[in-house]
Formats: structure tokens, C-alpha cells, sequence
């Protein structure tokens, strides 16, 4: 059965995904399972630990597989020329925002829950994703417009400088 909630994804994103269900699928998962062919040939596969661990890598890349398939049959790929319209905040813009608590500024870009990447340190292109606090705040505003992301126990103001 399909899961109804899409995943939204940038093309590149998605190639990247293809490529690596790939790798795993013809690559990885052949050499695995010659290595537990191999392993069982050799002895009581009780106290055999190739056998096991061939066995824990396989369980592994079997469940990335199924992992990686449920993602792209549920992707929603985002075409770059359809993030924008009229300038409103959507999947895949650059903004530049001031947050409330601390006065800096910050550039984001907008992507799917899967495409994000632990913050570096930086405050230049951060990728803030569809289901952060940041994004429920933004989305479908302009540059210019000031609005209030609501947290578990606060709210804090955050202006939008520029959009594109």
C-alpha cells in the first residue's frame, strides 16, 4: 500500500537517491550475499562470524533498500521553475531572515524533510525543511513581511528580507 503523504524533493536530490538504491541493489548487496555464501561453506554456522555479520549486513542494506523505495514511490520531484510565484515563499527558495533572538541574519533555502543538513556552525545557507517551525511561519509570505513562529512554549518574530 502507498503512504498518501508525499515526499517533496529537488531533482538533484532525487538522482542522488536513484544512484545510491542503485549502488546498493547492484553492488553491494551481490557482494554481501557472496560473502554468505562463502561463509556458510566454511563451518558450524552457530559460531561462525563471518556468517553473522555477513548476515547483519545484509539485514542492513535489505532494510536502506526498502527504506529508499518507499521514498521515491511517494516522491514529489519540485522543478526549480515552479518554487516561486509572485515572489511568495515556497519549496526551494533562498531567504534571507532576521530572527527575533538574536538579531542576525540568515540564509535558508527551503527543502523536503529529507534533504536537511545538520547546521555546520554557519548561518549561510541553512537548509530549513517542510516540517520545521521556520517553514510553517514563512511559507506563502513575501520579502518584507514580518511573521510570528510559534514554538512549544514561545513565539519569536521573524522578518523576511529577501526572497528568490
Amino acid at each position: 500500500m502507498k503512504d498518501s503523504k508525499k515526499n517533496y524533493i529537488t531533482r538533484e536530490w532525487y538522482d542522488k537517491l536513484v544512484a545510491e538504491l542503485k549502488e546498493l541493489r547492484e553492488e553491494k548487496l551481490p557482494d554481501i550475499l557472496e560473502k554468505l555464501a562463502e561463509a556458510k561453506a566454511q563451518w558450524d554456522l552457530s559460531e561462525n562470524f563471518e556468517y553473522k555479520s555477513a548476515m547483519e549486513d545484509k539485514d542492513f542494506v535489505n532494510s536502506k533498500i526498502a527504506e529508499l523505495e518507499k521514498l521515491l514511490a511517494n516522491a514529489e520531484i519540485i522543478e526549480e521553475e515552479k518554487t516561486s510565484w509572485k515572489g511568495t515563499i515556497w519549496y526551494g527558495s533562498k531567504v534571507l531572515l532576521e530572527i527575533q533572538w538574536d538579531k542576525d541574519l540568515y540564509t535558508c533555502t527551503i527543502v523536503g524533510t529529507w534533504e536537511v543538513k545538520i547546521n555546520d556552525g554557519t548561518k549561510d545557507d541553512l537548509l530549513i525543511s517542510l516540517d520545521s517551525p521556520v517553514w510553517l511561519a514563512i511559507k506563502w509570505h513575501k520579502a518584507g513581511d514580518e511573521v510570528k513562529m510559534r514554538l512549544w512554549n514561545d513565539r519569536k518574530n521573524i522578518k523576511i528580507i529577501e526572497v528568490s
